[in-house]
């Protein structure tokens, strides 16, 4: 063979070669840009699971460049990328299921809420209990308040937290009117 033919496919390798030494900065920025959306779309709440992976591949990418390892840093960056992109596809379908357990959380909650508020009406209360009683049904109220505020904006994780803390509420009226 002349050089003629040699030395086009030797610098065509070699540019291969450099082409991939280079540090994979455009796919970092897509991988961080995909993660951005994903969170400001909802995904580290509707969709954890995922976005937490995209994270880590993300992480793990920076550490792999930081060592040099460009080709494995790349490749984090692109499974950073397809998984934040996974994360943020699946908010709607999280957001769905949140607000269903959150509608059934509510109508379980209310129910236990007014057969409770109807044990404490039969009950004889001094006028010490009664504002006790008075003061946490005011909470309860407000709680649930939030619960509907926060539903109807459509923050359902919100809400969500709410719930829980009227049901945590809950069982502690309960107790100490035992």
């Amino acid at each position: 063979m002349t050089w003629r033919y040699i030395f086009p496919v030797m610098v065509a390798g070699i540019a291969v070669m450099t082409g991939c030494a280079d540090k994979p900065v455009e796919e970092m920025m897509q991988a961080e840009t995909a993660i951005q959306i994903a969170q400001a779309a909802g995904a580290d709440e509707y969709a954890a699971e995922d976005f937490s992976a995209a994270a880590a591949a993300l992480a793990d990418g920076k550490s792999r460049i930081e060592r040099k390892d460009y080709q494995g840093g790349r490749a984090s960056a692109l499974e950073a990328f397809r998984k934040a992109q996974s994360a943020k596809n699946k908010v709607e379908a999280g957001k769905r299921s949140v607000k269903e357990e959150l509608g059934s959380g509510q109508v379980t909650l209310q129910d236990e809420w007014t057969q409770f508020e109807e044990v404490i009406s039969k009950k004889s209360l001094t006028k010490a209990q009664q504002d006790a009683w008075e003061t946490d049904r005011m909470s309860l109220d407000e709680g649930f308040k939030s619960i509907k505020a926060h539903t109807e904006a459509g923050d359902y994780a919100g809400a969500m937290s709410y719930l829980k803390q009227v049901r945590d509420n809950l069982v502690k009226i309960k107790e100490s009117v035992k």
